[in-house]
């Protein structure tokens, strides 16, 4: 019933937005997309969420299809508490296998190894991206599985999926679910994100559909682009 509501919310969210460019954005809010950076593209950001918590993470464009980086999670560094550093950094990468042409859609194997909040490790995905022109609108549909236990994949498999609209260049709305094969753990995500060039802010909104409880935090990232 969670999922069929959640549905529903995510067809009327989309339906409502009139304009899109294409975007070339590497996650939704949490579930990464089969998009890649460019070749000598160097991306920071930095993910405050509650309980004073900060992921930091940095990419390096190896070339057009490859990018790998670094993330560091550090909790309690904003506010009271304990600050503790999540030692050693964990490996991100990406590599897209194919482009969005025509009618195949692009298609990335990553590498997570870096969560927050009560997040299982996303670990090894597979992501599917593509973007559909509706007139001047664009509408990016992205679906990943993923799993971070090898001795039973197919058990330990999980999946989140969304969709993005650039209203403008500089201005983007984004939502997902994710989790989708733990009740457990179910989130519902939405994001909105300005770019002013190079920094781009985004403020997220997450709601974690239980079997237990509703949970719901606030996070917001910066992201800095540079070239070299």
């Amino acid at each position: 019933m969670k999922k069929c509501v959640i549905g529903t919310f995510l067809i009327l969210f989309f339906s409502v937005c009139s304009f899109g460019t294409q975007a070339r954005n590497i996650e939704l809010v949490d579930v990464p997309t089969a998009n890649s950076m460019l070749k000598a593209e160097l991306r920071y950001d930095v993910k405050f969420y509650a309980g004073g918590g900060v992921l930091n993470r940095i990419y390096v464009g190896v070339f057009d299809r490859l990018m790998i980086g670094a993330a560091l999670n550090v909790t309690n560094l904003v506010g009271t508490g304990q600050i503790q550093v999540i030692l050693p950094p964990k490996l991100l990468g990406k590599f897209r296998i194919t482009d969005d042409e025509g009618g195949v859609p692009a298609i990335s194997l990553g590498y997570e190894g870096e969560s927050y909040l009560d997040m299982y490790t996303r670990g090894v995905f597979l992501s599917v991206t593509k973007e559909i022109a509706l007139g001047s609108v664009f509408m990016q549909l992205t679906g990943t599985v993923y799993t971070n236990q090898f001795s039973d994949i197919i058990m330990n498999m999980d999946m989140g999926a969304g969709a993005a609209f650039a209203i403008t260049q500089d201005f983007m709305l984004c939502a997902e679910i994710d989790s989708l094969f733990r009740d457990s753990s179910l989130n519902l995500n939405c994001g909105i994100s300005y770019r002013f060039d190079p920094i781009t802010l985004e403020v997220i909104l997450k709601y974690g559909l239980g079997e237990e409880d509703v949970r719901h935090s606030r996070v917001l990232r910066l992201t800095y682009i540079s070239y070299f």
